[in-house]
């Protein structure tokens, strides 16, 4: 009797949760019809007024709190990994620490790392002091005194682009990527080796966007937050930019870039401000096939598969588990440059 009792509960338990189910599936694709329906027309951004100025000027005035001045001092940096994150994704760091942005990965080549980072939004949140420690363990974190919000993205991309050049100057390139971007670190180094003087000089590249349009009214979430009033954007297009996950600008002109950014009006959405940047500075970004905003298989045998950098690498097991697919590949590596010795994977 008790048994049967027992099965009678557990089923009508295992009804009541399927007719949950179905009614929060049937009211979030009711939400989502009117939204359609009612679509939002896009209003002047002010979550993020204090970075606009009456002149449409950008000062980026904050202050580091988390630095590491000597990173490439007496170095001759080829690549400057500057790799955007939240404070909270430490897990996702130490993932990128040990697998393609560990500076040691390829020998003869001197590769250095930084983790950009705002702060939390909550004064009192401890992650600031996680970030204090995690930073005196492996001294590769920067941080300024702006709040860490996508709102704020453009401003840790400036962020980026200042402590490059005043703390890495030297460096011949520097490759800006989220923190859920998987870079194939070995392809890359062999394209950016393969370069002669002149292409290396006042040089951008990444998956590179063309006549981009604002969203002017938002018909779903993922359009609400690219939202952009014409107060915001006047203009009907963007200028062509390189997608934000994953891009290298050349070492030539990263002070050059920073510098022009002061001079040019906030815009939420750091690509496309990039791309407003570049475009001041008579630059233009070059399309590299091998940057892809999907997840995609890497290897390193660049004749057949040139995948350089791929996106949505959300969790440290994604991440790792592309890196050991991308070791068990990678058995023997070509030179990619006259002077720069066999590139070996560690452990290898």
């Amino acid at each position: 009797m008790v048994r049967v009792r027992l099965k009678l509960m557990v089923k009508t338990i295992f009804t009541l949760c399927l007719v949950g189910g179905c009614l929060k599936i049937l009211t979030l694709d009711l939400k989502r019809k009117i939204k359609k329906a009612f679509p939002k027309v896009c209003k002047k951004d002010n979550s993020t007024a204090s970075n606009y100025t009456v002149d449409g000027s950008n000062p980026h005035d904050y202050k580091f709190l988390l630095n590491n001045p000597e990173k490439c001092a007496g170095s001759d940096v080829f690549l400057l990994i500057m790799v955007t994150s939240a404070p909270k994704n430490h897990a996702q760091r130490f993932a990128i620490r040990r697998t393609w942005g560990n500076e040691n990965n390829i020998e003869g080549v001197v590769i250095k790392t930084v983790f950009a980072v705002g702060m939390a939004s909550n004064a009192s949140n401890p992650i600031q002091a996680d970030l204090e420690q995690e930073n005196r363990v492996h001294k590769d974190l920067i941080q300024e005194d702006f709040v860490d919000s996508y709102r704020n993205l453009t401003l840790k991309t400036v962020m980026c682009l200042k402590w490059a050049s005043e703390f890495c100057p030297g460096a011949k390139f520097v490759l800006k990527a989220d923190d859920d971007t998987f870079v194939n670190i070995f392809n890359l180094v062999r394209h950016l080796g393969r370069l002669n003087a002149t292409q290396a000089k006042r040089f951008v590249t990444g998956r590179v966007y063309t006549g981009g349009k604002p969203v002017r009214i938002a018909r779903d979430p993922t359009e609400e937050r690219w939202c952009l009033a014409r107060e915001d954007f006047p203009r009907e297009t963007f200028p062509r930019y390189p997608g934000g996950y994953a891009y290298v600008i050349s070492g030539d002109i990263t002070r050059m870039v920073y510098e022009v950014s002061l001079t040019v009006q906030y815009l939420f959405i750091e690509d496309v401000y990039l791309g407003l940047c570049l475009e001041k500075l008579g630059i233009e970004p070059v399309y590299e096939d091998g940057f892809v905003f999907w997840r995609e298989a890497h290897s390193c045998d660049f004749d057949k598969n040139f995948n350089m950098a791929s996106h949505r690498f959300k969790t440290p097991d994604a991440m790792l588990g592309a890196w050991e697919g991308l070791l068990s590949k990678c058995r023997t590596v070509k030179p990619l440059l006259a002077t720069t010795p066999t590139l070996r994977p560690p452990g290898h």
